[in-house]
């Protein structure tokens, strides 16, 4: 697996060397420029793009078992710094972000984080399927190109409806560990660990998706909303490099850029293939590619800004989660053990604490 991401990666990055010789550094230098400071301003409408993926997180929590808003952006943010710098597509940032929650039992935090995850790829389908639409009625694309994204986009819906179905069936985690594969991997005395945990988190799951249908659908709303930031990046970037687009060619790049993106999920960092769909986009409007290529390479510069800003708070949130659980732990053993002593709080000492 390590050896296939690795290659991967190296073909993206080959792919995306030959797209910046292929434009010419000369030609972007000279549109940085005159993009300048806006820059800034277009990674920064980020922030409130990640605080709308927040509050659709939110959503899939009861309102009483709900964590502060703070600490989910926090848990957010880290979990995204962490899918783009390890090579676990979104595994890893889905378990920091389960994992940043202290107080919030291991199972809610795994449904909700599911759910949320399901929410997610159903608002980037909706997009993504306007998208399509955009680029099967593009006259430049022949009819085998038609015929291959047609393929594609009916296998990821395929993919997309049996996970929305073994959410609702509440079958998703058990399918799961319950492969012969996991059990080869982690033992049959670990899987079955795995197994009984599983349960518990799809019957939250399956609960959810019965009680809570419109608290599912302000989830996909919220997700839509903060994807169409996307869309306000863009046109700020049309805007600072003075080119002639309209609202309407805005949102048609903006949305064939959403649906290519789909198709190259299992690319790391979608490195090369992002740049590729964005000049594609670009150039179906009749703009340079050359635009579509800078405001890719301003999309990774956002990316590696807010990666800083999530590994930063994940090395501040992680010590405290560590330091409540274990104050979660010391404070059964007390009520098992009938002691009457209070469990110091989080972080003290107990010399500090009677001070």
């Amino acid at each position: 697996m390590k050896n296939i991401h690795t290659l991967l990666l190296g073909l993206g990055a080959t792919c995306l060397a030959f797209l910046v010789w292929e434009i010419g550094p000369g030609t972007l230098w000279h549109d940085t420029v005159t993009l300048g400071w806006g820059a800034a301003l277009i990674i920064s409408v980020a922030a409130i793009e990640q605080l709308l993926h927040t509050l659709a997180w939110q959503r899939c929590f009861e309102p009483a078992e709900r964590p502060s808003l703070m600490r989910l952006y926090g848990a957010h943010l880290a979990g995204g710094a962490i899918n783009i710098v390890t090579p676990t597509a979104t595994l890893g940032g889905e378990l920091v972000r389960g994992g940043l929650l202290p107080g919030v039992p291991g199972a809610l935090a795994a449904a909700t984080v599911t759910v949320d995850r399901l929410a997610y790829a159903l608002a980037d389908t909706s997009l993504g399927v306007l998208g399509l639409l955009v680029l099967l009625k593009a006259p430049s694309l022949g009819g085998l190109a038609h015929l291959a994204i047609a393929a594609a986009a009916a296998l990821f819906l395929t993919g997309i409806g049996i996970f929305w179905a073994l959410q609702r069936n509440g079958r998703l985690l058990s399918r799961i560990v319950g492969h012969p594969i996991v059990r080869r991997i982690c033992g049959p005395t670990f899987a079955e660990g795995l197994s009984t945990g599983s349960a518990s988190v799809d019957l939250r799951i399956a609960t959810f998706h019965a009680e809570r249908t419109s608290a599912l659908l302000a989830a996909i709303a919220l997700h839509i909303a903060g994807s169409l930031m996307g869309a306000v990046q863009l046109g700020l970037f049309f805007f600072f490099v003075s080119a002639p687009a309209t609202p309407f060619m805005t949102i048609e790049v903006f949305l064939v850029g959403i649906a290519l993106d789909l198709f190259s999920f299992f690319i790391p960092a979608r490195l090369g293939a992002q740049e590729g769909a964005r000049m594609l986009a670009v150039s179906l409007v009749g703009l340079e590619p050359a635009l579509g290529l800078l405001f890719s390479l301003v999309l990774r510069v956002e990316q590696v800004a807010w990666a800083g800003i999530g590994l930063g708070l994940y090395s501040l949130l992680v010590p405290r989660g560590r330091a409540t659980r274990q104050a979660s732990r010391l404070q059964t053993l007390d009520l098992q053990s009938g002691a009457a002593e209070p469990v110091p709080e989080p972080g003290l000492t107990p010399g500090e604490e009677a001070g």
